[in-house]
């Protein structure tokens, strides 16, 4: 089986050239994959607690899944130093300059690693051997897609689950498979605070179809629900970037309000929304 290493054909005496950064959100795994999809990666990378990359390149994993890492791209840390900054949640640390180097740039979004990371330090140096595990340069490739992957693509009603940010490129790039398939229905949606984990249970009806109903939350996090709009009040504005966005149900455009507004009744007692949620009727 081929190795990160000859996939992207780097040389065993340049590996000292080389940081690893196994990109992971902490809690919020998915975060560096989101970002990825909605070309902000180079911009959330920049961002470090800490001056972590100490050598000229930097080659970015993404965390994928259980032992799978996407590879994200092969980046220059330009000469200036990294220079602090903070931001109103009270969040300190550095910002790096980078670009993004075309080796094996084809590989980008498409290659897929597998790899057990039995050690905490997410900045190795590519030249790594653990004492239990596989050296960092060896782990084995798991596979390889057709195409990169991309928001681009929807993928289907029951596999939507998309945090605030993601929303917010999807309507502002007006992304035309999401668009046509969230234009088409309506139906019963689900929000959850991934701070507290409190789920808040919405509906489009009437005249709004779930694009229209979901544009409105990407505007401004709360879509004009008052439930929503005390939270932002209550924690700030950028409190809507922990709110994540999934389909519990599609309805057909033709059916009446009634019969989905008793489904999102149906939904809000199932899921006991109401008592331990964010709906309060």
């Amino acid at each position: 089986m081929i190795t990160l290493y000859e996939l992207l054909q780097i040389e065993k005496k340049d590996f000292c050239d080389y940081k690893v950064h196994f990109a992971t959100g902490g809690e919020k795994k998915r975060k560096p994959y989101n970002a990825f999809l909605t070309d902000s990666f180079k911009e959330w990378q920049e961002h470090q607690t800490e001056k972590n990359f100490g050598r000229p390149l930097v080659l970015s994993l993404i965390w994928y899944d259980k032992d799978i890492w996407m590879f994200g791209g092969i980046y220059r840390i330009l000469p200036e130093k990294p220079v602090p900054v903070s931001n109103k949640s009270g969040w300190k640390g550095w910002r790096y300059q980078t670009e993004l180097t075309d080796k094996a740039s084809d590989y980008i979004g498409r290659a897929f690693f597998k790899f057990k990371k039995e050690f905490r330090a997410s900045y190795p140096k590519l030249e790594l051997a653990p004492k239990n595990g596989t050296p960092v340069a060896e782990m084995r490739l798991s596979h390889i897609l057709d195409k990169r992957v991309t928001l681009s693509d929807f993928p289907g009603f029951d596999s939507v689950n998309i945090d605030y940010q993601t929303l917010q490129y999807i309507v502002t790039d007006n992304l035309l498979s999401w668009k046509s398939a969230l234009s088409n229905v309506k139906g019963v949606y689900l929000i959850v605070d991934t701070q507290t984990g409190k789920q808040y249970v919405g509906s489009a009806y009437g005249d709004d179809c779930l694009w229209q109903r979901w544009s409105h939350y990407a505007r401004d996090g709360h879509g004009g629900n008052v439930e929503l709009r005390q939270l932002l009040k209550a924690n700030g504005d950028d409190y809507k970037l922990n709110f994540k966005y999934s389909i519990l149900e599609i309805c057909n455009m033709n059916l009446g309000n009634e019969y989905i507004i008793g489904r999102e009744s149906y939904w809000k007692e199932a899921l006991l929304t109401r008592q331990f949620g964010l709906n309060i009727n």
